[in-house]
C-alpha cells in the first residue's frame, strides 16, 4: 500500500507537470471560443447563460481554476466579478499568466474551503451568487464540506456542480472514485436535502451535446429562485 500511495504520488505529479507544460507551450493566452469552457459543452452554457439572465447575480465564485478556461468564460459572459480558487500552483500562476487581460478574476491559491469560509466572512456573503463548484480532481473530495459551508453562510445563490451524474442519461459522464467518492445523488442526495436544496439537470440529452459531455447538477434553495428554474428551458427536475 505504501509503495503504492508513492508510485500513485509520483505519476500525478508527472501527469501534472507534462500537462502544465501542454498548457504554457500551446496555449499560452486565453481564445474565446465555441470550445472554450463547461468542457466545450454548448447546452452547458445555455444553462448559464439562462441563469445569468433570470437570477441576476451580484458575483460568481468557482472552485478549481485549473488553467483558466471556465474562469474567462465565466468573467467575460457575466462580465461580474469572478473570485476563483486553484490548489495547484503550476495551474494557479498559469491561470493568471492566461487571463492577464481579465479585470474582473480575483484569485485564490489554496484549499476551496478555506476560500469559502473566507468569501462568506466578508462582503462576498451578503450577495446574490453564482457557485461553480470544481475542486474535485484529487483523493480528497471537499463537495460535502463546500455545500456545508454555502448551505450555513449563503441566503441567496444557484450551485452548479461539474462532473455529476445525470441519473437517467448514461451518456453524461461524472466522476467515481470509490464507492462513497463519487459524484451521485445517492452519495449526495442527503445532503442537498439538509441545506433544502431543489436539484435540477440538463434537459438537453448527451447525445444533442457537444464537447466532452459531462454531466451536472444545478442547486437552489426552495423558495423564490427554485420557482424560477423551473421555468427555464435548459433545467428539468427528476
Amino acid at each position: 500500500l505504501y509503495a503504492y500511495r508513492q508510485y500513485k504520488e509520483l505519476w500525478d505529479r508527472l501527469f501534472n507537470m507534462e500537462d502544465a507544460l501542454n498548457w504554457v507551450i500551446n496555449s499560452p493566452g486565453y481564445e474565446a471560443s465555441n470550445d472554450t469552457g463547461f468542457n466545450g459543452q454548448r447546452f452547458r452554457k445555455q444553462i448559464f447563460e439562462e441563469l445569468i439572465n433570470t437570477c441576476h447575480f451580484d458575483a460568481i465564485l468557482e472552485t478549481g481554476t485549473y488553467t483558466g478556461n471556465t474562469t474567462g468564460y465565466l468573467a467575460k459572459t457575466s462580465n461580474l466579478p469572478v473570485y476563483t480558487s486553484e490548489l495547484n500552483k503550476w495551474y494557479y500562476d498559469i491561470a493568471q499568466m492566461r487571463l492577464k487581460e481579465f479585470t474582473n478574476i480575483h484569485y485564490n491559491f489554496g484549499d476551496s474551503r478555506k476560500f469559502l469560509r473566507k468569501l462568506a466572512q466578508n462582503e462576498v456573503g451578503k450577495k446574490n451568487v453564482f457557485i461553480y463548484l470544481d475542486a474535485h480532481w484529487y483523493s480528497d473530495l471537499p463537495l460535502q464540506e463546500e455545500l456545508n459551508i454555502i448551505g450555513g453562510h449563503w441566503d441567496n445563490f444557484v450551485i452548479m456542480i461539474d462532473d455529476f451524474q445525470v441519473p437517467d442519461d448514461p451518456g453524461y459522464d461524472y466522476d467515481h472514485y470509490t464507492r462513497r467518492k463519487s459524484l451521485r445523488m445517492k452519495i449526495f442526495g442527503k445532503v442537498f436535502a439538509e441545506h433544502n436544496l431543489e436539484p435540477f439537470f440538463p434537459t438537453a440529452p448527451s447525445e444533442q451535446e457537444t464537447g466532452n459531455k459531462r454531466g451536472c447538477v444545478v442547486l437552489t434553495p426552495k423558495g423564490k429562485w427554485s420557482n424560477q428554474l423551473e421555468k427555464l428551458e435548459s433545467l428539468r427536475k427528476i
